[in-house]
C-alpha cells in the first residue's frame, strides 16, 4: 500500500496544475495580507482614549437624535463600551487576527483545488488510457482506488498546510508576532462575542477539516462514475458551489420542514460551530458531525463497489 501511495503522489506532483495550485495559494494570502493591511484600522496606543471620546460623543447623539435612529446610536455605545469594560482594542492586527479572518476565509480555494484533483484522480485514467496499466497490476481493484484516495487526501491536507503556514509567515511580515491568548470580539450570526483569536482559528481548521473530507469524497466519487475528466471535473466545481447556496436555503425550510435537517447541505460548513453552539435549535456539533460520517461512509460504499465492477474496456 505504501508504495502504491507513493506512486499516486508522484504521479499527482507530475503534473504542473498541482503545483501552480500551491502557488496560487500563496499568492492569495500575500495579496490578502495586504489589503488588509492597507484597509483595516491603524492599532493605537492610546485607543482607549480615542474610544472613550467615542462613546461620549455618541451618549450626546444619542439625546438628539431622531428617534429612528437612537436604536442604533444606543448599539453602538454598547459596543464600544464593552471594548472598554474587556480592555479589547477593536483595531488590533497581529499574525492570529490575520489568520482568523482572512487566511481562513481562503479554506473556499483549499476546497476548489482539492476538488478539482480529486476529481480528476480516477476519470483522467480514463481519459488518458492508462486505466488498463493501472488494474494489471498485482493488486485487488479495492487497494489501488484507496492508494489513489489517500493520495489525494494527503495532498489536500499539503494544501490546508501551505495555507496556515504561508498566513503565519505572511501575518507576521505585515502585522507582527501577536499573542495567541488575545482576547478580540467575533462577529457572529447572533451578534458579537468575545473570544480568544488562537483558540478561534484553530476551532475554525478544526472544523473545516470533516468538510473537506466529504466534499473531497463526494468529488472523489464522482471522478469513479463519470470516464471523462472534464465532465467529473466540471460536476465536482458544480455540486462543490452549488452545496454552499443550498447550505443556507435549507437553513431555512429547516423551520417548515423537518426532514430537511437530515440532507448534508446544512452541515458541510462546520466552523460556523466555533461562532455558535448549533445552527438550529436541535442541530448541534455531534448531529452535524453524525450525518456528515453517515453520508461519507455511503458516497466511500458507493465509489469503491461501483469502481469493483466497472468495465474498464476503453
Amino acid at each position: 500500500m505504501f508504495y502504491l501511495v507513493k506512486n499516486e503522489m508522484m504521479k499527482l506532483f507530475g503534473k504542473k496544475a498541482n503545483w501552480i495550485y500551491i502557488l496560487i495559494l500563496i499568492i492569495a494570502v500575500a495579496i490578502g495580507g495586504m489589503v488588509q493591511q492597507k484597509l483595516g484600522g491603524e492599532p493605537s496606543q492610546n485607543w482607549r482614549e480615542k474610544t472613550q471620546a467615542e462613546v461620549t460623543q455618541l451618549q450626546k447623539d444619542l439625546e438628539a437624535a431622531p428617534d429612528e435612529e437612537k436604536e442604533w446610536i444606543a448599539q453602538e455605545i454598547q459596543k464600544k463600551q464593552q471594548y472598554l469594560d474587556e480592555n479589547i482594542d477593536p483595531n488590533a492586527a497581529s499574525n492570529w487576527h490575520f489568520m482568523n479572518g482572512t487566511v481562513i476565509g481562503m479554506g473556499t480555494l483549499v476546497t476548489l483545488f482539492a476538488v478539482i484533483v480529486a476529481s480528476a484522480s480516477v476519470s483522467s485514467e480514463f481519459a488518458d488510457g492508462t486505466i488498463k496499466q493501472l488494474l494489471i497490476r498485482p493488486h485487488q481493484r479495492w487497494v489501488i482506488l484507496l492508494s489513489k484516495y489517500l493520495s489525494v487526501l494527503i495532498y489536500s491536507l499539503m494544501l490546508l498546510a501551505v495555507l496556515i503556514a504561508s498566513g503565519y509567515i505572511v501575518g507576521t511580515l505585515l502585522f507582527g508576532s501577536g499573542d495567541f491568548n488575545a482576547r478580540f470580539v467575533e462577529i457572529t450570526l447572533e451578534g458579537e462575542k468575545i473570544a480568544v483569536v488562537g483558540t478561534q482559528f484553530l476551532l475554525k481548521v478544526l472544523y473545516y477539516i470533516p468538510s473537506l473530507l466529504v466534499v473531497l469524497t463526494i468529488a472523489f466519487m464522482l471522478s469513479t462514475l463519470f470516464k471523462s475528466q472534464a465532465l467529473a471535473v466540471g460536476v465536482g466545481i458544480f455540486v462543490l458551489f452549488l452545496s454552499s447556496t443550498l447550505g443556507g436555503i435549507m437553513i431555512l425550510l429547516t423551520e417548515k420542514y423537518t426532514w430537511t435537517k437530515f440532507l448534508i447541505f446544512p452541515h458541510l460548513d462546520l466552523t460556523v460551530y466555533a461562532l455558535q453552539e448549533n445552527i438550529l435549535q436541535d442541530v448541534t456539533l455531534p448531529v452535524s458531525l453524525a450525518t456528515l460520517a453517515v453520508y461519507y461512509i455511503v458516497f466511500l460504499l458507493i465509489t469503491f463497489a461501483f469502481f469493483q465492477k466497472r468495465d474498464i474496456s476503453i
